[in-house]
C-alpha cells in the first residue's frame, strides 16, 4: 500500500528530488514580468532544461489539470514569437499541441491517483526544504453532518473570493510597495473572515464541549492563502495584531484534538478524524507563519509551540501503532488520556518488550497488515511528514527548549522500528540532522539514541535496506546508516555567514571565521564517530553467546553500508566514519583485544575495508578519464592528441572545442545538445572554467590581504594560477551545488569536503577567506559556468581519485602491516582469519604478492602449524599464479618445498600450482626443477597424489596437442618439433635426477590411463586415448634414438652434451613396454644402431652405466624381432662374451649374462655358448688355487649368474656339469679363509638358489644359510646373505605377477610360442607354497637382524620384511614390534618404511597391531640398547651422543598418532605400558626399562585434555594401592636397619671389626646380612621381599615424577585431575597446550642399593616424593583408616596413604624386638608388611 500511495498522497516539494526534470524558478510559466527571478527566458535555455523537452511534451499531452480547479473564464495572454524560450519550441518539435489547454474533466470522489508497482521511491541524500507549492491531497470523510459544513463554507467562501481576485486582476500598472500592500490588505482581511468563523457562542461557557471545529475546507484555504504570502515575501509585514490572532485561533483548533487518536482499523469515528486532521492543518498553517523569514519574535508563544511537538508526537505514535499493531500494544493508552508515555518504557533493551521484539512475526505478516491499514492513517502520515519538515525548519528560528526538542527526536526515532513510512523516515532523519546542526549540546544525546535505536532494530545477515541510494537503482543502505551518515556530516558545522543565500564577497571579509574553525569541525565530526562506535564495539564485548552473533552482524552490515557508499558525492562522510572504525579495531578494541572473537571479527572488518580501498586504488590507476589527469604530476601536458576527443578518444564527428585548452569534445560525451548557444568562441571545459573560478578567488584573496580593495564585479583571471588538484574539487563542488538540491544538507555537504581538503593544505591557515569563498563561488562570481553540468559517473570518478588523497586512503599500508602481524599469532583461527583477510587484498590487486613484507608474511604461512592455513597460503598464491607468472617465480622456491607437505591436501595444491606456472609460462627458467619436484611425489602414499603427478606429466608431455603434426625438427627428422621440445624436457629432468625409476612408474601408469578417477574407469578404456599415448610415446623414443646418434658423431653443437640422459630416458620407456623400440618398418633398428656402442672400449662408471643401460634395451628388444639377422646374432655374442671377461665393471658383466641368456634363447644355436662359459668359470675355480682373488671372484660372479639365468637352458640340453657338483665347490669356497671369496661364492650361491629354490630346503644349505644371518658373523655375510633373501624373492614376484621388471625382463615373452612359463614350476620359483615355507624356516633370523647395529644390514631385512608382507608369505603379527621398534631406528629412511607398513597393517588389522604394542615397546627398549652400545653409530651421530632418545620420541610420536583417534585403543596402550611399573610375581622389570617407558610416556603428542588426564588416572590408580603398603614395609625395613646401627654401636670394637669384616653381605650378594646377633639375621625369602620392595619404590618413585612433569607441563591442577572420569566423553574441539619443559629424572635411582645405609636413603627419598605428590587421588585413599592421631607439623599435609603409617611416633620406640609379619592378605600378592611392639 505505501507503494501505491506514496507518489500520490506526497506534495511536489517531497517528490521532486527523485524525478529527472530540472529544477525551475518559481516564477516560471507567470504572466507577470515583476515576479521573474534571475534571467527570464535565458535561464530556461540551459543544456540541462533543453534535454528533457521530449519528456516536458510527453508529460503535457497526458496532463489532466481538473484537479487544479481553474476558472472557467481563462485570461489570454498574448505572447510574442521572439519572446518565446528555446525551451517551447523545443517542446513543440516533439508536440505541436502541448500547450493546448484540454477541456476539464469531471471529478470524481473518493479517487485516487493509482501508479503502477514499479521500482522504490528513490531518496536523495538531501531533504527538501523548501516551501509547499501545492494544496495536499484533500481527505473526504464519510460523515454527511461534515460534508454539509465543508461545502456552507465553500459557499460562503467563494462570495469572498471574487472580490479579492478582481482586485488582483483589474489592479493595472503600480508600484511593486503599492502592490505588496494591496496584498497585505487581501490577507488581512481573509484573516478576519477566517477568524471570524472561529467564534463560538458558547466559547466562554464552562461545560462548553469546546471552540466551534472549522470546516477543513476553510484551513486548507487559510494555508493556500499563507502560501501565497511566503512565495510573495510579505508576510512578514503582515500586522502583529492580526498575526496574534490568526495563531490564537489556530492554537484553539490545535488543542481541540489534544489526545485524540484515530483507529488504526476501518472503523474509523467521524468526529474523532475530523478534530485531528482540522488540528494538523491548523499546525501546518501555524508553521507556515512561523518558520518564515524575519517574522516578530512576539509570535513565538512557547506554550503553543509544545502543543504542536506533544500532538505531532503523539500522532506519530499512533502512525507506528497503526503500521506496527506491537508497538500500539506496548503504547496503549492508560487512563490519562493527556499523558503519553516515554518511548524507552516501552522498548526497554533488556524487557519484555525486546524478548516480544525477537519473536515477532516475519517482515511479509507485518507487510500484509500494512496493507489493511485504513487510509486515514495513510492521509495522517503525509501530513505528518510536512509538519515536520516544517518542525526542522523551526530549528534555526527560534531557540527550542531541551524539553521540547528532546521527546520530539525520541519520537522521531521510533520511526525507523516501523517498516513501510519511509518518507516519514526521511523527514526524522532531517529533524535529527537540525537538531544535530543547531543544537550541539545534544549531539551526544542523538548519537546515544542512534545507538539505542541500534539495539532495539532487528537485524541479521539479510537486514532491511530502505534507503536507496542517488541514481543508484540496485543499491540500497539501512535507515540506521543514513541516520549515522547525516549525522556525521551535520557535525561539521557551517559558519553563519555562509548560511545566507546571498553572499558576496564583503560578506565573507567582515565575517570573522578563525582560521581553525574547519579543523575544529573535524574534530567535532572524529568525536561524533568515535562515540558512536565506541558504543557499537562495548555492545559487541559486553554480549552474551547468544547476543554476539546478532551484534556482529550489525557491525557487518553498518560497515557494508559504508563501503557502499564509499566515493559517492553524497557521502564524504563514509571516510572519516570508517576511518575512526579502523583506528579503534587496530587498539584494543580489535586486534589487540584478549577476546579471540573480537579479534577475529576486527581482522574481517579490517580485510574488507583493505580490500575495499586496495579496489578503489586500482580503479584509480587503470581510469583514463580526461579530468582526472591533472591530478597526474607527470602529466605536464595533459591536453589530448589533436583532433581526438578527451572524453571518449574518438576522433569522428568532434562537435566542440575548449578555448583555453584546446582539448575536442562531442556533444554526447560532456551531455550537451547542439546548439548554437555553444558554438561561441570563448566556450571553456569543466577544467578551465574551475581554474578561471580559482584565479578570481585567489586574485581576491591576494588583494584582500595586501590591503587592497575590490569592487564587486568580475574579476581577469591571468596571474593567479591554482593547483591543479584544486581544480578538480572545486568541480566536484560545482557538481554538488548545480546538481544536488539547494537546502541545508548540501550545503553541509559541500562545507564537510572543504574542511578535510581544509586539513590537507599545509597552508590553510592562510587561505581561510579562500576557502570560504569556494564554498560559494557562484555566488560571488556570478559566473559558475552552469550550462555544463558534469554527468553523475564523472563526478564519481572523481570523487574516488580525489579520495585517494585523504588519510582513510593513506593508512591503508598500516592496515596491512597489521594484518600480516596477524598472521603470526598463536591461534590457528586469527590466522586463518588474517590469511582469508590478506587473500581479498590480493584479489582486488594480485601485485601486493610482490610486496616484499606479504611475501615474507605468506611464504612463513606456508610452514604453518595448521595443515589448513598452509594451504590457504598456498591458495592465495595459486589463485594468481595463471595471470600473474612474474609473482609465481618469486614464490617458486617455497611453494616447490610444500611437495614434501604432511598434508595432503598441500601436497596437492603445490603440484598444482607448479603445473599452472609451468602452463602459464612455457619459458619458465625453473622448469627442470619444477618436473624434479613434482616426479618425487610419484610414489606418494596416498593415491590421489599419484594420480594427479602423472595427469600432470600426461598433460604436458603425452597429451596430443593441435597442429603438432605440421612443424618438425630441422635436421630431416620425422619427428614433430612439439614432441622434440617434450623430449629434451625429459631428458633434461634426467640428468639432474638419481636415477630414472620415477620416470619408468610415470611411463607404466600413462600407457594405461591408470590416473583417470573411477568415474572415467568404469565408462571402460578409451582405445582412442590409448593408441593416441602409444604414438606419442614411439616419437618420444625415435627422438632419442636420433639424439643419441647426434650426441655421439658430434653434430653441431653437440660435443660436450653426453648421451647417457637419453640412454636412459630410453631405458626406462623399454622397461615398461619394449614394443616402443619395435618400430614396425624396421624392427631391428633400434637394435642395429645399438649395436656398435658395446664396442666402447672405455673403462669408467659413465661408459659402464651407458653400456649397461643399451644392453638392457638390445635384451628387451630382440625377442621381439621376428627374424632377426644372424650376422647381427653372432656380433652381439661376441662383443657380450668379451665384455663378460674383459669388462671391470660387473653391472655390466651382469647385464652381459642377462642379455647373453636371452640371445640364446631367441638364436637357434641354443645353449651352447652358455654352457661352454659355466664349464670354463668351473674349469677355472676347480683347478689349482691361485694368488690372483680377483679372477676367483670374478669366476664366482659369473658362475652364478649364468646358471641363475641359463638353468633353464643348461636343462633343456645336455650339461657337462651337475648342479650338485656346483653347489660343491661353493661351498668349498665358502669355507675359505678369504674373506672377499666367501662374499663371492655366498653372492653365487644365491644366483643358484633363485634359479634352484627347494635346494634351501636341505639341511647342509639351512645350516649354511643360518650362520650366515647370525648376530655374530661379519657384516658383508649378513648383507649378502639378506640381499640373496630379497632377489629371490623379487624374482619370485616378478614370476607370478607377469610383469616385465627390470630384474627379470625374460618373462616378457615364452619360448616355443606355448606361453608357458619361463622358469618351470617344478623349479619352484612361481610356486608360493615353496616360497612361503622358504621364508618362514629363515623368518626368525631376518627378524633378528630388523634391529641389527648395522644401518645397511637393517635395511636390507626391512626390505625383505615388505616384500614378505606385500605377498602375505607369513602372518603379519608377527613381525608387529620388530617394526615398532624400527619406528625409532636413526636411519631416516628405515623409520619411514617401518611406519608405512605399521600403517597398513592397523588399518588392515587393528587388533593384531594393538596387541603386540607391548611387545613392541620392549623390543624398542632392546633395539634402542644395541643402537646406544654401538660405537661407530654413536661417535657417528653427535646428537644420538648427546642426548640417546633424541631418536626414540619421534617414533614413539608416529606410533601414537595411529592409534590416538580411537579413545579406547590410546587409553589401552598407555595403561598397557603403566602397568610395567606394578609389581608381580614374575620377574622384576629391569630399572632402565622403567626408565625408558618413562622418557615414552612422557614424549607422547598429547592434543586434547584427555590423553594427560587418563595417564595421571592410570597412574594415580598405582599410587592408591602400592604407595601406603609400600611405605609401610620401607619402613620396616628402615627401622631394621636403624636397630642394627644401635646394636653395632653396644657390642664394642671387636664386633665392629666383625662386623666389617661381614660387610661384604650386601642386599645383592646371595649370601645373608647377618649381625653377630642372630636375631638380626635375614632369610632367603626376606632379602627377596627387601629387593622387591626396593625395585618398587624405584618404580614408584618414576611414576610420581612423571605425573608431576605432566601436570607442570599441560597446566593441570588439582581439581581438574580429581574432576576427571574415565565414563565421561572428552569434550569435542577443545585443545591443550604444551609447554617446553623436559623431563627430569636425573635424581631418581636406576640401581637397587647395595647397603642398608642406600637402602634407607632411598626410603627418604620415596617419603619426600609423597610429601610432595598432590592429593588429586583422595578419593582412592580415603577409606584407608587411620592408627592414631599424634601431633604433625600444620604446614605439611600428606596423603592419607602416606600419613597411614608415618604417624606412628618412632621416638618413643625402646629398641625391643620386631617381628615382620608378611602373611597380611591384603598385601596384594606380595603380602603387607605390618608390624608390632613389644615394650619394655
Amino acid at each position: 500500500m505505501e507503494k501505491a500511495c506514496r507518489l500520490p498522497n506526497s506534495v511536489h516539494s517531497e517528490i521532486a528530488p527523485a524525478l529527472s526534470l530540472p529544477s525551475l524558478h518559481v516564477s516560471f510559466g507567470s504572466a507577470n514580468r515583476k515576479f521573474e527571478i534571475g534571467d527570464g527566458l535565458e535561464s530556461l535555455n540551459r543544456p540541462d532544461v533543453l534535454m528533457q523537452a521530449s519528456t516536458i511534451a510527453q508529460l503535457l499531452s497526458s496532463c489532466d489539470v481538473s484537479y487544479l480547479n481553474l476558472k472557467d473564464k481563462r485570461r489570454e495572454v498574448s505572447t510574442d514569437p521572439s519572446e518565446r524560450s528555446w525551451l517551447y519550441h523545443e517542446v513543440l518539435k516533439y508536440n505541436p499541441e502541448a500547450f493546448k489547454c484540454l477541456p476539464r474533466g469531471p471529478v470524481k470522489p473518493n479517487s485516487y491517483i493509482q501508479i503502477p508497482d514499479t521500482k522504490p521511491f528513490q531518496q536523495n541524500n538531501g531533504f527538501d526544504s523548501s516551501f509547499v507549492q501545492r494544496e495536499p491531497p484533500q481527505v473526504i470523510l464519510d460523515d454527511t453532518s461534515e460534508r454539509n459544513t465543508t461545502e456552507n463554507f465553500e459557499g460562503s467562501s467563494s462570495r469572498k473570493k471574487p472580490k479579492i481576485r478582481k482586485r488582483d486582476s483589474d489592479a493595472g500598472p503600480s508600484t511593486s510597495e503599492a502592490f505588496q500592500q494591496d496584498a497585505i490588505k487581501g490577507f488581512c482581511e481573509t484573516v478576519d473572515e477566517f477568524c471570524s468563523r472561529a467564534e463560538a457562542p458558547d466559547e466562554e461557557e464552562e461545560g462548553a464541549e469546546g471552540p466551534l471545529l472549522l470546516p477543513l475546507a476553510a484551513t486548507k484555504d487559510l494555508i493556500n492563502e499563507i502560501i501565497n504570502s511566503r512565495s510573495k515575501k510579505f508576510l512578514n509585514e503582515v500586522p502583529l495584531d492580526a498575526l496574534n490572532q490568526l495563531l490564537s485561533v489556530l492554537d484553539r483548533q490545535i488543542k481541540c484534538a489534544q489526545g485524540l487518536s484515530i483507529d488504526a482499523n476501518e472503523n474509523v469515528d467521524s468526529d474523532t478524524e475530523a478534530l485531528v486532521f482540522s488540528a494538523l492543518e491548523a499546525i501546518h498553517a501555524a508553521l507556515l507563519i512561523l518558520t518564515h523569514h524575519n517574522m516578530p519574535k512576539q509570535i513565538y508563544r512557547e506554550e503553543m509551540i509544545e502543543r504542536i511537538i506533544d500532538i505531532s508526537r503523539h500522532q506519530i505514535n499512533i502512525c507506528i501503532g497503526a503500521f506496527n499493531p506491537q508497538h500500539r500494544n506496548l503504547n496503549k493508552p492508560t487512563e490519562n488520556v493527556d499523558g503519553y508515555e516515554d518511548e524507552d518504557d516501552d522498548f526497554d533493551i533488556d524487557g519484555s518488550a525486546s524478548k516480544k521484539r525477537r519473536t515477532s512475526r516475519s517482515a511479509a505478516t507485518r507487510k500484509s497488515y500494512g496493507n489493511r491499514v485504513s487510509q486515514a492513517v495513510h492521509s495522517l502520515v503525509q501530513k505528518l511528514c510536512l509538519i515536520l519538515g516544517f518542525l526542522r525548519d523551526l530549528l534555526p528560528v527560534i531557540r527550542l527548549s531541551d524539553s521540547c526538542v528532546m521527546p520530539l527526536v525520541k519520537t522521531s526515532f521510533s520511526t525507523f522500528l516501523v517498516d513501510n513510512i519511509q518518507l516519514l523516515q526521511l523527514k526524522s532523519i532531517n529533524l535529527a540532522c537540525g537538531v544535530f546542526a543547531f543544537y550541539t549540546q545534544h549531539r551526544g544525546f542523538l548519537i546515544d539514541e542512534t545507538l539505542q535505536l541500534l539495539r532495539k532494530m532487528q537485524f541479521s545477515k539479510r537486514a532491511l535496506r530502505t534507503y536507496h541510494l542517488p541514481d543508484e537503482e540496485q543499491k540500497q543502505i539501512q535507515m540506521i546508516t543514513a541516520i549515522l551518515l547525516h549525522l556525521v556530516q551535520f557535525s561539521a558545522t557551517v559558519p553563519d555567514s555562509l548560511k545566507s543565500p546571498v553572499v558576496s564577497w564583503s560578506t565573507l571579509i567582515d565575517a570573522t571565521v578563525d582560521p581553525s574553525y574547519p579543523i575544529k569541525c573535524l574534530t567535532a565530526v572524529t568525536e561524533a564517530s568515535c562515540q558512536f562506535w565506541t558504543g557499537v564495539l562495548q555492545r559487541l564485548t559486553g554480549s552474551k553467546t547468544q547476543d554476539l552473533s546478532e551484534a556482529k552482524g550489525i557491525l557487518e552490515n553498518l560497515v557494508a553500508d559504508l563501503l557502499m557508499t564509499l566515493n559517492l558525492p553524497e557521502y564524504p562522510a563514509s571516510a572519516p566514519i570508517l576511518e575512526i572504525l579502523c583506528v579503534l579495531l587496530l587498539q584494543n578494541a580489535g586486534l589487540k583485544s584478549k577476546d579471540i572473537s573480537a579479534r577475529c571479527l576486527a581482522i574481517d572488518l579490517l580485510g574488507n575495508i583493505a580490500t575495499r580501498l586496495k579496489r578503489d586504488a586500482v580503479t584509480c590507476t587503470r581510469n583514463k578519464f580526461w579530468i582526472l589527469e591533472e591530478l597526474d604530476a607527470k602529466t605536464t601536458n595533459p591536453v589530448n592528441q589533436k583532433g581526438a576527443c578527451s572524453v571518449c578518444q574518438g576522433r569522428r564527428g568532434i562537435n566542440i572545442s575548449c578555448d583555453t585548452c584546446g582539448r575536442c569534445f562531442h556533444w554526447d560525451c560532456m551531455g550537451i545538445g547542439s546548439h548554437d548557444n555553444y558554438l561561441r568562441d570563448d566556450w571553456s571545459c569543466h577544467l578551465c572554467l574551475s581554474k578561471e573560478q580559482l584565479g578570481v578567488l585567489e586574485s581576491y584573496h591576494k588583494l584582500q590581504g595586501s590591503g587592497g580593495t575590490k569592487k564587486k564585479g568580475k574579476a581577469v583571471s591571468g596571474d593567479t594560477v591554482a593547483p591543479r588538484f584544486e581544480a578538480v574539487q572545486q568541480i566536484l563542488l560545482s557538481y554538488l551545488q548545480e546538481a544536488g538540491q539547494q537546502d541545508d544538507g548540501n550545503l553541509f555537504t559541500r562545507w564537510f569536503y572543504l574542511c578535510m581538503w581544509y586539513k590537507d593544505d599545509p597552508q590553510s591557515q592562510e587561505k581561510i577567506v579562500y576557502y570560504l569563498s569556494r564554498l560559494k563561488a557562484k555566488e560571488i562570481l556570478q559566473d559558475p559556468g552552469g550550462s555544463l553540468i558534469l554527468s553523475r559517473e564523472s563526478a564519481r570518478k572523481i570523487c574516488q581519485a580525489l579520495g585517494q588523497r585523504n588519510s582513510f586512503s593513506r593508512g591503508f599500508d598500516k592496515i596491512l602491516t597489521l594484518l600480516l602481524a596477524s598472521l603470526r599469532e598463536n591461534s590457528p583461527i586469527i590466522r586463518a582469519k588474517a590469511l582469508r583477510a590478506v587473500s581479498g587484498i590480493v584479489e582486488a590487486d594480485p601485485e601486493v604478492l610482490r610486496d616484499k613484507r606479504v611475501q615474507a608474511a605468506v611464504e612463513g604461512r606456508f610452514c604453518d602449524s595448521a595443515i589448513s592455513v598452509r594451504e590457504a597460503a598456498l591458495e592465495l598464491v595459486g589463485r594468481h599464479i595463471a595471470s600473474h607468472p612474474d609473482v609465481g617465480l618469486q614464490y617458486f622456491e617455497k611453494v616447490a618445498e610444500r611437495i614434501k607437505d604432511m598434508g595432503v591436501s598441500v601436497r596437492k595444491r603445490a603440484i598444482k600450482i607448479i603445473r599452472d606456472l609451468f602452463t602459464s609460462n612455457p619459458n619458465f627458467t625453473g622448469t627442470t626443477h619444477a618436473f624434479i619436484e613434482i616426479m618425487s611425489r610419484v610414489n606418494d602414499d596416498e593415491s590421489s597424489i599419484q594420480d594427479l603427478v602423472c595427469k600432470t606429466f600426461f598433460e604436458l608431455w603425452f597429451e596430443e596437442s593441435s597442429g603438432s603434426d605440421k612443424h618438425y625438427v630441422a635436421d630431416r627428422s620425422s619427428v614433430p618439433m612439439e614432441v622434440a621440445n617434450k623430449t629434451e624436457q625429459i631428458v633434461d629432468m634426467l640428468r639432474q635426477m638419481p636415477n630414472h625409476q620415477p620416470l619408468i612408474t610415470i611411463i607404466k601408469r600413462i600407457l594405461v590411463l591408470d590416473f583417470l578417477p573411477q568415474s572415467a574407469k568404469a565408462t571402460g578404456v578409451n582405445h582412442v586415448a590409448l593408441a593416441s599415448i602409444r604414438k606419442r610415446c614411439e616419437l618420444i623414443c625415435r627422438r632419442l634414438l636420433e639424439r643419441i646418434l647426434q650426441v655421439n658423431e658430434g653434430v653441431g653443437d653437440e660435443e660436450d652434451v653426453p648421451a647417457l640422459p637419453y640412454v636412459l630416458a630410453l631405458h626406462a620407456f623399454c622397461v615398461v613396454d619394449p614394443t616402443l623400440c619395435v618400430p614396425a618398418t624396421d624392427q631391428s633398428q633400434f637394435v642395429v644402431t645399438l649395436q656398435p656402442y658395446l664396442k666402447n672400449q672405455v673403462d669408467d662408471k659413465v661408459i659402464a652405466q651407458l653400456l649397461e643401460s643399451i644392453i638392457f634395451v638390445i635384451d628387451a628388444v630382440l625377442p621381439l624381432i621376428r627374424k632377426p639377422q644372424q650376422s647381427l646374432i653372432v656380433e652381439l655374442e661376441q662383443d657380450l662374451k668379451h665384455m663378460i671377461v674383459r669388462h671391470s665393471f660387473l653391472s655390466v658383466v651382469h647385464a652381459c649374462i642377462k642379455c647373453l641368456c636371452s640371445l640364446s634363447k631367441t638364436a637357434t644355436r641354443g645353449a651352447k655358448q652358455v654352457d661352454y662359459l659355466v664349464h670354463v668359470f668351473y674349469k677355472h675355480l676347480r683347478g689349482p688355487t691361485s694368488d690372483n682373488n680377483q679372477m676367483l671372484g670374478r669366476s664366482l660372479f659369473c658362475l652364478g649368474l649364468l646358471l641363475r639365468y641359463g638353468y633353464e637352458l643348461m636343462a633343456s640340453c645336455d650339461a657337462r656339469i651337475e648342479i650338485s657338483k656346483i653347489l660343491g665347490l661353493l661351498k668349498r669356497f665358502l669355507l675359505m679363509e678369504d674373506f672377499s671369496l666367501k662374499v663371492r661364492a655366498l653372492q653365487a650361491l644365491g644366483n643358484v638358489l633363485i634359479a634352484k629354490p627347494e635346494y634351501m630346503l636341505e639341511k647342509d644349505i639351512m645350516r649354511l644359510l643360518e650362520a650366515s644371518l647370525s648376530s655374530d658373523v661379519d657384516t658383508r655375510l649378513k648383507i649378502q646373505s639378506l640381499q640373496n633373501m630379497y632377489e629371490y624373492l623379487v624374482d619370485a614376484e616378478s614370476q607370478l605377477s607377469g610383469e616385465s621388471a627390470e630384474k627379470a625382463p625374460q618373462n616378457e615373452y615364452g619360448i616355443n610360442g606355448t606361453g608357458a612359463s619361463p622358469v618351470p614350476v617344478a623349479a619352484g620359483a612361481g610356486d608360493t607354497n615353496i616360497c612361503g615355507g622358504i621364508i618362514q624356516l629363515y623368518w626368525n633370523s631376518v627378524l633378528a637382524r630388523c634391529i641389527d647395529s648395522v644401518d645397511l644390514v637393517r635395511q636390507t631385512a626391512l626390505k625383505i620384511v615388505e616384500i614378505v608382507l606385500r605377498q602375505g608369505l607369513v602372518h603379519p603379527i608377527t613381525c608387529v614390534p620388530h617394526l615398532i621398534a624400527l619406528e625409532t631406528d636413526p636411519l631416516e629412511a628405515n623409520s619411514k618404511l617401518a611406519h608405512h607398513l605399521l600403517a597398513n597393517m592397523n588399518e588392515k588389522y587393528p587388533s593384531f597391531f594393538e596387541s603386540r604394542l607391548g611387545d613392541g615397546l620392549q623390543m624398542s627398549f632392546r633395539f634402542f640398547e644395541t643402537i646406544v652400545s654401538n660405537h661407530n653409530m654413536v661417535s657417528g651421530n653427535s646428537n644420538v651422543k648427546a642426548n640417546p632418545l633424541a631418536f626414540v620420541r619421534p617414533g614413539v610420536s608416529r606410533i601414537y598418532r595411529l592409534i590416538r583417534s580411537n579413545r579406547n585403543s590410546r587409553n589401552k596402550f598407555m595403561r598397557s605400558i603403566v602397568r610395567k611399573f606394578e609389581s608381580d610375581n614374575r620377574t622384576p622389570v629391569p630399572i632402565n626399562f622403567l626408565v625408558y617407558c618413562t622418557e615414552v610416556l612422557a614424549s607422547l603428542p598429547f592434543t586434547i585434555p584427555d590423553e594427560p588426564l587418563y595417564l595421571i588416572y592410570d597412574i594415580n590408580r598405582v599410587i592408591q594401592v602400592r604407595a601406603g603398603a609400600l611405605e609401610s614395609n620401607m619402613k620396616i625395613w628402615s627401622s631394621l636397619a636403624q636397630q642394627r646401627v644401635m646394636v653395632n654401636a653396644t657390642s664394642g670394637d671387636a664386633h665392629n671389626e666383625v662386623l666389617n669384616e661381614r660387610e661384604t653381605n650386601t642386599i645383592d650378594g646371595l649370601t645373608d646380612v647377618t649381625t653377630p646377633d642372630k636375631g638380626f639375621e635375614l632369610s632367603e625369602t626376606d632379602m627377596q621381599r627387601l629387593k622387591a620392595d626396593c625395585h618398587d619404590t624405584i618404580a614408584l618413585q618414576l611414576l610420581l615424577k612423571l605425573k608431576r612433569h605432566l601436570k607442570i607441563i599441560y597446566s593441570l591442577n588439582d581439581a581438574r585431575c580429581q574432576a576427571f572420569s574415565i565414563r565421561e566423553p572428552p569434550k569435542p574441539g577443545e585443545t591443550v597446550t604444551k609447554q617446553n619443559i623436559p623431563l627430569n629424572i636425573t635424581d631418581v635411582r636406576t640401581e637397587l642399593p647395595s647397603q642398608f645405609e642406600d637402602m634407607v636413603q632411598l626410603y627418604q627419598e620415596y617419603k619426600t616424593v609423597l610429601r610432595d605428590d598432590s592429593i588429586d587421588y583422595a578419593m582412592f585413599t580415603a577409606s584407608v583408616p587411620k592408627k592414631r592421631q599424634t601431633p604433625r607439623n600444620p604446614r605439611v599435609r600428606k596423603p592419607a596413604a602416606v600419613r597411614g603409617e608415618e604417624e606412628e611416633d618412632d621416638d618413643e620406640w625402646t629398641g625391643g624386638p620386631r617381628n615382620l609379619d608378611f602373611s597380611s592378605p591384603r598385601s596384594g600378592g606380595s603380602g603387607r608388611v605390618t608390624r608390632s611392639r613389644n615394650h619394655l
